[in-house]
């Protein structure tokens, strides 16, 4: 990792991540989590305030460690036990099959280079009756914004370290063997829709006998 990867974008992302809209954001996304917990993206643990009481324990799954004084200061702040693994989310994942009972992203899925791989690694670690909560910015419905993200896409991918700005993240979602039983799409607010077009939602594992058809809100 160099300079810029490793120290000034991690603290200019968490900075623009720290905001009250994304912190209204984030309690909404996380607010069914419980049980054993694998965040995938954990990064600095922002997410760590906002889980609530029924949440046993997190496991957080990141490809590098950055700022660890403030990731500490979150960890050892946490009401629960929380465990770091270094790794990239699309390899071979250290976990049982069926293991946890819910799994998160915050903001993450845009950066994940083999994406598909790293969805069904979650898969094949959640339990088949787990839910997968995420909160992502992607691809906007409207034609011309998408083309714009289109256009401004390897620019994004380059200044922010690997993040796309254009991928549909509800197909990504349903292809790493996934069913969305609940999605909203929405800009948020004073954030161009090309960097702010935010798909937030459940998903579950193909195969639960419980699935529903999705339930989807466009804002």
């Amino acid at each position: 990792m160099g300079l810029y990867s490793e120290h000034i974008f991690p603290r200019l992302m968490e900075s623009g991540l720290k905001g009250d809209v994304h912190r209204r954001y984030r309690r909404r996304a996380l607010a069914r989590a419980q049980g054993d917990v694998l965040e995938v993206g954990f990064g600095t643990g922002l997410n760590l305030e906002f889980y609530p009481t029924s949440v046993r324990r997190v496991t957080g799954i990141d490809s590098a460690a950055v700022l660890e004084r403030r990731v500490r200061a979150r960890i050892g702040g946490a009401p629960f036990p929380v465990e770091r693994v270094i790794q990239d989310a699309a390899d071979r994942l250290p976990f049982p099959d069926a293991h946890f009972d819910t799994v998160t992203s915050t903001w993450t899925l845009c950066s994940i280079a083999r994406l598909r791989d790293a969805l069904l690694e979650l898969r094949r670690a959640l339990k088949p009756s787990g839910e997968f909560l995420f909160l992502e910015h992607g691809r906007n419905e409207k034609g011309w914004v998408s083309r714009l993200q289109d256009t401004l896409n390897p620019v994004q991918n380059l200044v922010a370290c690997g993040c796309n700005i254009n991928r549909e993240i509800d197909a990504e979602i349903e292809g790493g063997g996934f069913r969305i039983v609940d999605l909203e799409r929405f800009t948020m607010p004073g954030v161009p829709r090309a960097l702010g077009s935010v798909y937030l939602g459940v998903a579950r594992p193909y195969g639960d006998p419980r699935l529903a058809g999705p339930s989807r809100a466009r804002s």
